[in-house]
């Protein structure tokens, strides 16, 4: 009887130890807790996120999960300035970066905050939503550039969808509460 454990007890073990492995060095399980990425990402859909030291650099057009110190919580966000651009967003939500308009097929929902610049400095990027008319992410915060050493990880594909995944629920800003952490207060996840 203990030889035949034996070998699933280890099996077990090495499944545990390899999950974990790939949990603190791979990626994690990005849960969506507002409606500012819509369309691409809904309250309550769960995504797969690669850590930022398992993949390359942040691009313009990634959405990414960033420590927020704007908002005290993680945010998922989508990249639209790099370090050193100059990028103006119009009253419609429209991105001209160095006088070209991005082609940005997946905002639906346009405006937002009054138009404004930015001149992103070295070593941080620009972040907006997707859902410009409301979300709260670069034209509303104090602090709009976010270091690229707070990027936590690049969301690669949607995973599977949770209950709360009903358009126009949740908050103005997409927090993020990566799988296996404590999800934040009640009072804190609808900061904006």
């Amino acid at each position: 009887m203990v030889t035949v454990l034996a070998p699933v007890a280890v099996a077990v073990a090495l499944a545990v130890l390899l999950g974990r492995l790939a949990h603190q060095r791979l990626g994690f399980v990005t849960v969506v807790e507002s409606v500012s990425m819509a369309p691409a990402l809904t309250p309550g859909q769960r995504v797969l996120t690669l850590r930022a030291v398992a993949t390359r650099a942040p691009r313009r057009g990634d959405v990414v999960v960033v420590e927020s110190t704007e908002v005290g919580r993680p945010v998922v966000k989508r990249v639209v300035g790099l370090p050193g651009e100059h990028v103006d967003v119009g009253p419609d939500g429209t991105v001209v970066v160095a006088g070209l308009r991005l082609d940005e097929p997946y905002v639906v929902h346009a405006g937002g905050p009054p138009d404004r610049s930015f001149d992103v400095p070295p070593g941080h990027l620009l972040l907006l939503g997707d859902n410009r008319a409301r979300s709260s992410d670069a034209r509303s915060w104090h602090s709009p550039y976010v270091p690229v050493g707070a990027v936590l990880g690049r969301v690669v594909r949607p995973r599977w969808r949770g209950r709360g995944d009903a358009p126009g629920r949740g908050s103005r800003s997409s927090a993020a509460v990566p799988s296996g952490s404590p999800a934040p207060p009640a009072a804190q996840r609808g900061a904006g």
